[in-house]
């Protein structure tokens, strides 16, 4: 069960980033078409750019862990609140260093998970991914 649960996150994780596509394929106008955009960071579009605040939750090792992801003005993450209850010395020690990764990639792209605490570490970054797509 826990299996096909897991299946259903990562499923619907795709089918919402899938539909936020770039639209890489569309023509640009002229004075455009010679730009060259060079990002690595994912941001938030400048009409959004207050600061906001995203709120998730996901199935751990150890039982439900909760975030609370904060945005900056500029939309780059400036913290994680992590709520869990997660084992002393395995995932509860993965924790701090999956959020500091997070903050330091602004966003899951690219983190690894720590090693021994794999369930917990996919757990926190889905939560993470879908407290970035709830942020308001």
């Amino acid at each position: 069960m826990k299996n096909l649960n897991k299946f259903a996150l990562v499923a619907a994780m795709a089918f919402t980033f899938a539909a936020c596509g770039n639209n890489a394929n569309e023509a640009k106008p002229a004075d455009e078409a010679d730009k060259t955009e060079e990002t690595t960071e994912e941001t938030v579009p400048a009409e959004e750019a207050a600061p906001k605040v995203g709120e998730a939750t996901a199935a751990g090792y150890g039982g439900d862990i909760k975030v609370t992801v904060h945005f900056g003005e500029d939309g780059k993450i400036e913290s994680i609140d992590t709520d869990h209850t997660e084992s002393e010395g395995v995932g509860a020690d993965a924790i701090p260093e999956l959020e500091k990764a997070v903050i330091e990639a602004n966003g899951t792209e690219g983190v690894d998970n720590v090693s021994g605490a794999t369930v917990t570490s996919e757990a926190f970054k889905a939560a993470v991914d879908e407290a970035i797509a709830n942020a308001k």
